[in-house]
């Protein structure tokens, strides 16, 4: 069954493969479409207790690429993009002729209690379409939330292949020199910005967090293996900075190995988030930690490690560096 006037709406966060999926279903049972896009006060209200969700882009932004969609699927004159700032959005008007609403599994509740409410108004029920879930190489659905979360890419890809969690991953020689290179931006001064946005602050290498705690700059997480350029320099904890009170996780990861445990740990870390300041104490080297941390953490992360005789390196963890990041662990070598 066609109908002739079809609402849909969403929050279209960092537009994915399940947001095609979801706007293919509504062009097929529609002929006219009113396509909802959350406002951002709409967003915050919706939000407010979750801090993992501040990072959700602006509206401008999601209504582009709903748009861009619309235009590559040739279906612009019959789809009307608008604003939504609550629930309901055009669906009670008294004046527009909808038929019939498209919602996730997860939203169905929502089209419910529009339902109740029109029929409260004297409106005609609208037709209920529950749009088929994407999945996830995992077999988990996609969504915003998973991808903001740094789990997965657009096309649901994950950032950590099973296989990391299986096997210990080996350098190879012809990446040595490459990985050398700062990964990201090379600072000679530790600045931070305005961390309204910030999921979290981590510091790899032991001098670089004994110059975060002795500044009082409060990363949320640490990475240490009590070295310096290879070489034992401290004993303990309280020798870089630390007060004694933090959260300590051991790792096992050997010079120029990437291990399926330090993958697990970090996945064990991030699953729940870090509440109270943390370290992660690597039974071996920590040279190779940054990669899988990439992988591994929430997007708007930003993780600070020590170039020798350079500086400070910045990176701002975002989906282009998770996929560099990712380009790159493709190329060990399982053990």
């Amino acid at each position: 069954m066609v109908n002739n006037l079809i609402v849909c709406g969403g929050t279209f966060d960092h537009f994915h493969k399940g947001h095609e999926s979801f706007l293919k279903y509504v062009f097929s049972v529609g002929k006219k479409i009113l396509v909802g896009v959350t406002s951002n006060e709409y967003v915050k209200k919706l939000k407010i207790n979750n801090e993992k969700l501040k990072i959700i882009e602006d509206f401008e932004k999601r209504k582009q690429e709903v748009l861009e969609f619309v235009k590559k699927e040739n279906a612009l004159n019959d789809a009307e993009i608008i604003k939504i700032d609550n629930l309901f959005g055009p669906t009670l008007s008294k004046n527009i002729a909808i038929n019939a609403i498209v919602v996730s599994k997860d939203s169905r509740k929502g089209a419910e209690i529009i339902n109740a409410r029109r029929k409260e108004l004297g409106l005609k029920k609208l037709n209920l379409f529950i749009a088929p879930q994407i999945l996830a190489e995992d077999g988990k659905p996609i969504s915003s939330a998973r991808i903001r979360n740094g789990e997965i890419n657009r096309e649901g890809r994950l950032y950590v292949s099973p296989l990391w969690l299986k096997m210990d991953l080996a350098l190879p020689e012809n990446l040595r020199q490459e990985l050398k290179e700062p990964f990201g931006e090379l600072c000679r001064e530790i600045t931070l910005e305005n961390g309204s946005s910030l999921s979290y602050l981590i510091t790899v290498g032991d001098v670089t967090s004994k110059i975060f705690n002795e500044k009082f700059l409060g990363q949320n997480l640490s990475v240490i293996d009590f070295k310096v350029a290879r070489e034992k320099k401290f004993a303990n904890i309280k020798e870089l900075g630390f007060v004694g009170n933090e959260v300590i996780f051991n790792a096992d990861n050997p010079a120029g190995f990437v291990t399926s445990s330090l993958f697990k740990k970090l996945a064990e870390i991030f699953k729940f988030g870090i509440e109270k300041k943390g370290i992660i104490q690597i039974n071996g080297e920590d040279d190779l930690v940054v990669l899988p941390l990439i992988l591994t953490v929430p997007l708007n992360t930003i993780i600070y490690y020590g170039q020798p005789n350079k500086g400070v390196v910045k990176i701002l963890v975002s989906e282009d560096t998770k996929e560099q990041a990712y380009n790159l662990v493709l190329k060990f070598r399982p053990i």
